[in-house]
């Protein structure tokens, strides 16, 4: 899929790069790139803080007001990409920038209410975001594991909220959108518009709604692949060395872990040969599945993710599951 690259660092002084200076907070097929690209091209993207560029010194602190987001994306043409054709895109590296915030409105925020009845206010934190750990405080230094939280093609017609999720990508929040993976998406529209934002240095599960992440802006290394007449997924899939993943969106939280799972089972079946009942026993044994982002009861999606080592999936010669 992906040209095999001598070394792909001594590509770096050459490529292009997707400047920050106009960015959305929806996808569409209407919005105009920063950049345009080939397919196995190697370039960089800004990407603005999820909420604007307020963020200029760690004595600036978050409030609602301050926001102009969500999930503000730049947006990458892919030359030759065409409606029906899959979009490869290999994360080479994440950058986060030196600042980075995290905070709520406690009152404001229904989930948090559930979780922890309230009257606070806003509830921030700005930190101080180094090459290996995020400065929390004198005492507490948090790893960076870098991630894009917002990552989707354009839909076929109409906007999408970026808030959300959909089939074509969007705010998943998976920790594993991260340096060495490959994520598949949809194309629908001439030129794919890959929309990308909303990067974090380090998040937890369920990111506590909408408080849980160290935003920050970042500069990325990503490479593009078209797969042409690829058939399209149902929902998303990604890859690294060790892992198939996929993830679902749905109103549901249930409706998408049921959905996320069907996902896995018909790569498994389409590329390694087993059948859904070979499939289905194995997940049961071995499948890692976890909510990344929970979203209220009155939130439109909820997004579930499972993955599946690539040491099982190995070809047998003996089905794993066989009829009496």
């Amino acid at each position: 899929m992906f040209s095999v690259l001598s070394d792909g660092l001594s590509y770096y002084g050459f490529m292009k790069i997707a400047h920050k200076d106009h960015v959305y907070n929806c996808f569409s097929k209407d919005h105009l790139p920063a950049l345009t690209v080939s397919d196995q091209e190697i370039f960089q993207v800004e990407t603005q803080l999820n909420g604007g560029d307020w963020l200029n010194s760690i004595n600036d602190l978050w409030d609602p007001s301050k926001s102009r987001g969500p999930n503000l994306c730049t947006v990458i043409r892919v030359e030759a990409a065409m409606p029906g054709d899959m979009l490869a895109v290999r994360i080479i590296d994440i950058k986060p920038g030196h600042l980075g915030y995290t905070g709520f409105a406690g009152w404001r925020n229904r989930l948090s209410q559930q979780i922890y009845p309230n009257d606070w206010d806003v509830v921030t934190k700005t930190v101080e975001i180094h090459e290996d750990h995020v400065d929390w405080s004198k005492e507490l230094k948090l790893p960076i594991r870098p991630m894009i939280g917002t990552i989707a093609t354009a839909p076929a017609e109409g906007e999408q909220n970026a808030q959300y999720a959909y089939e074509n990508g969007g705010n998943m929040d998976v920790q594993e959108v991260t340096n060495g993976t490959i994520i598949y998406l949809p194309i629908n529209v001439e030129g794919a518009l890959l929309h990308v934002g909303d990067c974090h240095a380090i998040m937890g599960d369920g990111e506590i709604p909408h408080g849980g992440a160290i935003e920050c802006q970042a500069l990325l290394t990503l490479q593009v692949s078209l797969i042409k007449g690829y058939r399209a997924h149902k929902w998303l899939r990604l890859e690294n060395d060790d892992y198939i993943m996929t993830i679902a969106n749905n109103t549901r939280i249930k409706d998408s872990f049921c959905e996320a799972v069907h996902e896995l089972i018909d790569w498994m079946m389409e590329d390694y040969g087993f059948t859904p009942q070979e499939a289905y026993l194995l997940l049961g044994q071995v499948m890692e599945a976890r909510c990344t982002m929970l979203h209220g009861d009155d939130e439109p999606f909820s997004p579930y993710f499972c993955k599946i080592r690539k040491e099982y999936l190995k070809a047998e010669k003996d089905p794993i599951w066989k009829k009496d």
